[in-house]
């Protein structure tokens, strides 16, 4: 299907330029015989070479004959010097006027209109995509790239939107002058050929450097509704993310229609005849014979909407391409839009501007925070990056998900940090988080030794003097000092018993005491030795352990488990109470030695043993070391003499069967002979026999016959 659409042309009979003039009245009462306004320009000069703060920015007559100086403030400070100085020129009037500036808008949004001359005084009009930016940053815009008609529109201007919305048949420029000019454009095939079908590198695209300074670029997009006001920013929907068409609503903003929403389905006529609804969100339309690749949709154009947004909610999808000439019989009047997405890819970098929400503090800040502790920032979700500021330096931290964090500084005081969330060169309004910081307690570390000679460490500020005490129950507190190194560290060394303490440390540094920072220490003694069992023993039944033992430390309580299970407690020295488990016999002897009593010898299998020794509520590591028990083996039978009773000494062959080393065996038949069984079976044999010689004999006479 083949649509024609040229690129759209304004009339543009007279093209005014707007310009700051003075009109001098058509008449006056009086004729000044001095010319006034040149004394008060004078006075202008002194009053700019003079008064750098208060510079001047106007003179002029009043309608009574007046010299008049306008300046933009007046202060306290240089108020004399400036009357003293209009003064000596004859000017006694001084005027406080501010800022003047042009009230043309120079904010910039998507969806608005620009031009370009083409030739014989005749320009193009088209409309903006989408805001963006040049692969180093600086500001551009996103349109399509007929617009350039192909290369001969180079310097583009915006239109006026007021002047647009009325229906975009005459040409006025917005008053800010030249915008910038066409970098790059591509309609159909590289280079602006014809291009192919189902040719991905077929598209629309063009992108406009932004070279006037006095423009504001904003990722936005207009809905037209300001435009009498000549500021399309006043109302407009954020663009937040690029991404490709999906089912739905779709919408378009460009100068001549406006904002116009239809749905990513059209109804179209087909070759049968039959009107059906369709919807192509990939594919390729040959537009003034170009092919393009792109989709279609019923939000409308009209010439000069080309290169327009197309936006689905607030994501930038495409470009106004083209339209049809007429619109088939009831059938539904629709667009072809550019791919945005893909269709960047030839732009060798240029991205859209997107509007990115301000990153919002989650720590409660309101009373301090802790030296070094981690202040959380929630980001929008379309950022990737949140730029930490302080003064001329900062940091930037890669943002997974919609939380980053970064540590507040350790020396008290009061900090100000910029917060910015970006994504590439599209940035959020920054917001400025003022915090004091206040002593943070110190680090301990956690500390496991097995030596009593024990070095504690941890961090704090450097320089700050700890005060640190060390307790454990039952036992005298211990008292510490140090002080924290250049690079944030503290160590101390001391002398501890076994057993589990805890570690309380506080900071003080310029006069401000922290709160306590805590840790712990374990003195735990080393494993106990198992002494009774080699590993990977094999014993025979007859030998099997019936206890363990081993060394350990004087005092300590020894726990065994045997394949996993607690089997007791240790007895001291090898004196073993009735339980084995006696309270004043579960700890290791003075002569190093423990022994538990397993309360008989273990049967065949394999055993796992591991035994833990504990001083104090301190643990150590567990030994383990495997063995195995070997089956008992089977005693001989002995048949006995029969009839003789059994023999009660010996339970493995008891008696029954006669003898007195016989084992009685069960009988596990029914009680009756089996010898009628067998005279049976052996008549069968007999009768089975002389059928078969039976049947042969009368087979061979048969055979006779």
């Amino acid at each position: 299907m083949t649509q024609r659409r040229p690129l759209a042309l304004g009339a543009a009979a007279v093209l005014g330029f707007g310009s700051l003039f003075i009109a001098a009245p058509a008449m006056a009462e009086e004729t000044p015989t001095v010319d006034t306004t040149a004394s008060a320009m004078a006075a202008v000069t002194e009053i700019n070479k003079e008064v750098a703060e208060a510079p001047a920015v106007g003179a002029g007559t009043t309608t009574d004959g007046q010299p008049i100086v306008m300046v933009e403030e007046v202060t306290a400070k240089n108020a004399d010097q400036i009357e003293a100085l209009a003064a000596e020129h004859g000017v006694s009037n001084v005027a406080i006027v501010g800022n003047v500036v042009s009230h043309a808008s120079t904010d910039i949004v998507a969806g608005a209109g620009y031009f370009g001359e083409l030739s014989d005084d005749r320009v193009g009009t088209c409309s903006t995509g989408f805001t963006g930016f040049t692969p180093e940053g600086e500001p551009a815009l996103i349109t399509a790239g007929h617009c350039s008609s192909d290369g001969a529109v180079t310097d583009v201007q915006f239109s006026d939107p007021s002047n647009d919305a009325a229906g975009g048949e005459f040409i006025e420029p917005d008053g800010n002058g030249i915008a910038g000019s066409f970098a790059f454009s591509q309609f159909g095939g590289v280079g602006n050929t014809p291009g192919a079908e189902n040719d991905p590198n077929s598209t629309d695209i063009a992108v406009i450097d932004i070279t006037n300074d006095a423009l504001n670029l904003l990722p936005e997009v207009t809905d037209w509704t300001t435009a009498a006001q000549d500021d399309l920013s006043l109302s407009t929907t954020p663009i937040k993310s690029v991404g490709l068409p999906q089912s739905g609503t779709i919408s378009k903003s460009g100068r001549t229609t406006g904002l116009s929403t239809g749905n990513t389905t059209v109804n179209l006529r087909y070759s049968d005849g039959s009107i059906r609804a369709t919807e192509i969100l990939d594919g390729y339309m040959q537009v003034s014979n170009r092919w393009v690749h792109g989709f279609i949709g019923g939000a409308t154009t009209s010439p000069g909407d080309s290169g327009g947004a197309v936006f689905q909610g607030e994501t930038a999808v495409g470009v106004v391409s083209g339209g049809p000439d007429e619109v088939p019989a009831g059938t539904d009047d629709y667009a072809w839009y550019t791919l945005l997405q893909p269709a960047l890819g030839f732009t060798d970098g240029y991205t859209v501007a997107l509007d990115i929400d301000e990153p919002v503090v989650k720590t409660d800040v309101s009373n301090g925070v802790a030296g070094g502790s981690d202040i959380v920032v929630t980001v929008p979700s379309n950022a990737k990056e949140l730029s930490v500021g302080q003064g001329q330096s900062g940091e930037v931290i890669p943002v997974e998900g919609t939380e980053v964090s970064f540590p507040a500084p350790q020396e008290p005081g009061q900090y100000t940090r910029t917060l910015t969330a970006t994504n590439g060169f599209s940035k959020s309004e920054s917001v400025e988080v003022n915090f004091e910081v206040v002593l943070a307690a110190p680090g301990v570390d956690d500390i496991t030794s097995e030596e009593s000679d024990v070095t504690l460490t941890g961090t704090g500020v450097p320089g700050a003097e700890l005060d640190i005490t060390v307790t454990r129950e039952g036992a005298d507190p211990v008292s510490l000092t140090a002080t924290v190194k250049e690079d944030g560290t503290w160590s101390v060394a001391t002398e501890l018993e076994y057993g589990n303490y805890t570690v309380s440390a506080t900071q003080t540094f310029e006069g401000q005491t922290s709160d306590a920072g805590t840790g712990t220490v374990a003195v735990v003694p080393a494993a106990p030795a198992i002494t009774s069992v080699e590993p990977g023993a094999t014993f025979e039944a007859a030998d099997a352990p019936s206890a363990i033992s081993g060394t350990g430390i004087e005092g300590a309580t020894v726990i065994v488990k045997l394949n996993g299970e607690e089997v007791g407690t240790a007895t001291a020295g090898g004196a073993a109470s009735e339980s084995g488990v006696s309270a004043e016999a579960a700890v290791v002897g003075a002569d190093g030695t423990w022994t538990i009593d397993l309360g008989a010898q273990l049967g065949a299998g394999a055993y796992t043993v591991e035994a833990t020794q504990a001083i104090n509520g301190a643990t150590s590591s567990a030994t383990s070391l495997v063995f195995n028990v070997a089956a008992a083996p089977v005693a001989p039978v002995d048949p006995g003499t029969p009839g003789a009773p059994a023999d009660p000494s010996n339970p493995v062959a008891p008696g029954g069967q006669g003898g007195t080393g016989g084992a009685e065996l069960v009988n596990t038949g029914t009680g009756f002979s089996m010898l009628p069984f067998g005279l049976a079976a052996l008549g069968m044999l007999i009768l089975g026999g002389g059928a078969i010689v039976f049947t042969q004999r009368r087979l061979q006479a048969t055979a006779a016959e």
